[in-house]
C-alpha cells in the first residue's frame, strides 16, 4: 500500500515538471493612430489679389545702344530735399583794398633797374597803429622780405604768396620809417610785392608796389600827429 502511494507521488511530480507554463516574454502590439484628416473646406482660401504690388524694373542702362552721358565738370545736380545752394552773404571789410588804389604792375626785365632803394613818400595819420597787407603781385616764386620800423625788425621772415600777409605795427609820435628789405629774388626775380597800409580804423593811408633786387629796400614814412 505504501508502495502504491509512493508511486503515485512520483507520477504527480513528473507530470507537474512537464506541465510548467512558458516563461517567455510576450510582445505588446500598440495600434497605430490614424493621421488627422484635413478637409478641403478647412483650408484657408488664398487672397485673390496680392497684398503688395510686384516691383517693376526698367531695363538696364547697359542694354541701351546709346552711349552714357555724364554732367560736365563743375555742374552739380540738386537732389530732392536738398537745400538750394546760395552764395554766402558778403559783409563789409574795413581793410578791403579799393581797386583804384592798386598800381599797375611793371614788366621791366632789366635787372639793373631794380638795384636801387625805393621811396614811397610821407603820410600823416592820427592812428595809434597801422595794418600792412602785402602779397606777391607777380608770379609766386618764393619772394621773402624783412620788415623794419625805425631800423627795428618787426618781421624777420615774410614769405609772399598770392594771398595777403597781414602785419600790424604800433606807431610812436613823430616819424615812423617803414622799410621792406628784399632777402631774395625768388626763382624769377626781382623781389616783387604789392603792399597796402591802413590805419587802425580801416582807412587807407597808401598803397604801392616794389620791385627790388636782393639786399635793397622800399621805404614809407608815416608821421603820427
Amino acid at each position: 500500500m505504501n508502495y502504491l502511494y509512493a508511486l503515485l507521488l512520483v507520477f504527480t511530480f513528473s507530470v507537474s515538471a512537464f506541465a510548467q507554463p512558458d516563461n517567455g516574454k510576450k510582445t505588446v502590439v500598440i495600434p497605430r493612430l490614424k493621421d488627422p484628416e484635413i478637409k478641403a473646406n478647412n483650408i484657408p482660401a488664398v487672397a485673390a489679389t496680392p497684398r503688395f504690388k510686384p516691383m517693376e524694373f526698367s531695363s538696364s542702362v547697359l542694354d541701351n545702344d546709346k552711349p552714357l552721358t555724364f554732367p560736365k565738370e563743375g555742374n552739380k545736380t540738386v537732389q530732392i530735399g536738398e537745400a538750394p545752394i546760395s552764395k554766402p552773404e558778403k559783409f563789409a571789410n574795413p581793410y578791403e583794398i579799393p581797386k583804384n588804389a592798386l598800381p599797375k604792375p611793371q614788366g621791366d626785365d632789366n635787372t639793373k633797374v631794380f638795384r636801387r632803394n625805393q621811396s614811397f613818400g610821407e603820410f600823416k595819420t592820427k592812428a595809434n597803429s597801422i595794418v600792412i597787407r602785402c602779397r606777391d603781385h607777380m608770379a609766386v616764386d618764393g619772394d621773402i622780405v624783412k620788415v623794419y620800423i625805425n631800423n627795428m625788425v618787426v618781421a624777420a621772415h615774410v614769405e609772399l604768396f598770392e594771398d595777403y600777409k597781414v602785419i600790424q605795427i604800433g606807431l610812436t609820435p613823430g616819424f615812423n620809417k617803414l622799410d621792406f628789405e628784399a632777402l631774395n629774388q625768388g626763382t624769377s626775380g626781382p623781389n616783387t610785392a604789392l603792399f597796402v597800409i591802413f590805419d587802425d580804423k580801416g582807412n587807407l593811408i597808401t598803397s604801392n608796389q616794389w620791385d627790388l633786387a636782393t639786399g635793397f629796400k622800399g621805404s614809407v614814412m608815416i608821421i603820427k600827429e
